[in-house]
């Protein structure tokens, strides 16, 4: 890990020097750099501990509204991620906070917005075998709000549904609309 670092910041230190990028607010750039790539990248990199608690409910679960950050693999810039994930339980649910640390594992890959969503409700099935799960992720990405179609509104929404029960007519609009 160690070589790691020293990498980065040896890349960051080229960057700079090559762009004639000098003076006191860049003398320490080159080690946050390191510092922020590492951090983001391999804390907390390991799957998260699920564990399931027996319920009787069949009712959706939604958690909606969660704020995550990751990075576009094409330009490595910062996308700020709104997730709505959810399912119906047959048998067993995940701590609440489960949800939002199952999306924030697979931000650290660095995906596309359209992989993220499917493999969120993917493991959501895998995971509990609910009647249905489903994934919606609204991202502003910021290669397309600084360079590209230079939106600072732009959102790029994506879902994903898995399961016979969201087939049932209702179930999506109820999902979108929680």
């Amino acid at each position: 890990m160690a070589d790691v670092l020293r990498n980065t910041e040896q890349l960051a230190r080229e960057f700079l020097t090559q762009h004639n990028l000098k003076g006191p607010n860049f003398e320490e750039t080159p080690q946050r750099v390191a510092k922020l790539w590492d951090r983001f990248l391999y804390e907390d990199a390991e799957y998260p501990n699920i564990k399931t608690f027996p319920t009787a409910n069949n009712e959706p679960v939604v958690m909606k509204n969660h704020i995550a950050w990751g990075y576009c693999p094409h330009h490595l810039v910062p996308v700020q991620y709104c997730f709505r994930i959810g399912y119906i339980p047959e048998g067993k649910v995940v701590g609440l906070s489960k949800l939002a640390r199952i999306a924030e594992y697979h931000i650290k890959k660095l995906p596309l917005q359209e992989d993220l969503t499917v493999a969120i409700a993917e493991d959501l099935m895998e995971l509990l075998h609910p009647r249905g799960a489903a994934c919606m992720i609204e991202g502003v990405h910021f290669c397309a709000v600084i360079r590209g179609i230079k939106s600072g509104d732009v959102k790029f929404k994506t879902t994903c549904f898995r399961g016979e029960h969201y087939l049932l007519a209702g179930t999506v609009e109820e999902f979108l609309n929680a």
